[in-house]
């Protein structure tokens, strides 16, 4: 069976939502032995495109492409299987595969553009409902989906986000070196909650000792947060854009902790990754990060900024070695390969 996927996602900077549309596709990739990989031609990441031998179709770019170029290719493909890895896929297509990451616009359009929220709140709930199956990345916007767009349990799997391929190689037999560095992974919006995260490590006092540093992307559909100036200028609070995945993977084994202070998430990806290159892990208590990392994580209240301080000085002195115990399994459920035979498995069963 030929299985056609929408690779849009390789010409977008990479986030939590095209890491999984990449490294699903690898694995995708090296599962099936008839799969054709579809872009439009404004490709950013032009050597994981060579690695999956993308075809470029099509004259436009964006949203156009997908709604206008990629429909017409796909009219003529004998009615072969879709799959959109990344929130969004033609409308007119009558063999749709989607993932759906999360409902952010759904239940807080005002965290984007009025156009972004708009057009999402128009699109998914019709994907949603017209696809032959959805995928998603963790039980609670499993539920979220079933809930909101009355979608029968049996149409929704989990296909959990793990550990890239990078990181993986990039693995040795040693133990990282730790340095006193606190590190968070977000864009840079009003969603991940950078701002109540940078107050609260001025509070903490750590900054004598310790180094914030923070990195993300900035994209205009977002609302960005506004950063204090004032704590910008301290010398132990280092922002930047987002790092080339060398340089993240080389923070991640530096970084002591890992921390997310976000207000509503997916997956949360730089925990697991934390976990992986042997962080302490501090994270916001919200339901989906109850659901993935609960007994690996110290929990906070992220809208309260004493409860992050408290977060941040208990974690100094404290051995993550209980929380981090059973870890092995955790990798092997939240996995690209065994996310990549699942999705394989229900198109294979829906087009047999």
């Amino acid at each position: 069976m030929g299985i056609f996927v929408n690779a849009r996602f390789l010409t977008q900077p990479v986030s939590g939502v095209q890491r999984y549309g990449i490294e699903c596709s690898r694995q995708i990739k090296k599962l099936h032995h008839d799969i054709t990989f579809i872009s439009p031609g404004n490709i950013l990441h032009k050597e994981i495109a060579n690695e999956l031998d993308v075809k470029v179709v099509g004259n436009n770019t964006g949203h156009i492409w997908e709604q206008l170029d990629l429909p017409v290719f796909m009219a003529k493909q004998n009615g072969a299987p879709l799959l959109s890895l990344a929130n969004t896929a033609p409308l007119f297509c009558k063999n749709n595969f989607i993932t759906i990451h999360d409902l952010a616009f759904y239940h807080h359009p005002e965290w984007n553009s009025k156009k972004f929220s708009a057009w999402y709140n128009f699109l998914v709930p019709r994907l949603a409902r017209g696809s032959r199956h959805i995928f998603t990345v963790s039980q609670t916007i499993k539920k979220e989906i079933e809930d909101c767009y009355k979608i029968a349990s049996e149409n929704v799997s989990v296909t959990y986000n793990g550990i890239s391929q990078k990181m993986l190689e990039s693995a040795g037999d040693k133990k990282p070196v730790k340095e006193k560095i606190i590190f968070s992974v977000g864009s840079f919006n009003v969603r991940k909650n950078h701002q109540k995260l940078l107050t609260a490590f001025i509070e903490s006092g750590l900054g004598d000792t310790y180094q914030l540093v923070i990195t993300g992307d900035r994209n205009k559909v977002f609302k960005e947060a506004n950063l204090n100036e004032e704590i910008l200028k301290n010398s132990n609070v280092k922002i930047y854009s987002s790092l080339p995945e060398d340089e993240l993977i080389s923070m991640y084994q530096k970084a002591e902790i890992v921390v997310s202070t976000s207000l509503y998430e997916g997956f949360g990806i730089p925990l697991l990754e934390g976990l992986f290159n042997g962080c302490k892990i501090i994270c916001s208590d919200i339901p989906v990060y109850r659901e993935l990392y609960d007994g690996h994580a110290r929990f906070c209240d992220p809208l309260n900024i004493t409860s992050i301080v408290s977060a941040l000085n208990s974690s100094i002195n404290e051995n993550f070695s209980k929380q981090n115990s059973g870890l092995d399994l955790l990798f092997r459920e939240y996995n690209y390969r065994r996310s990549a035979q699942i999705i394989l498995e229900k198109l294979t069963r829906k087009n047999a």
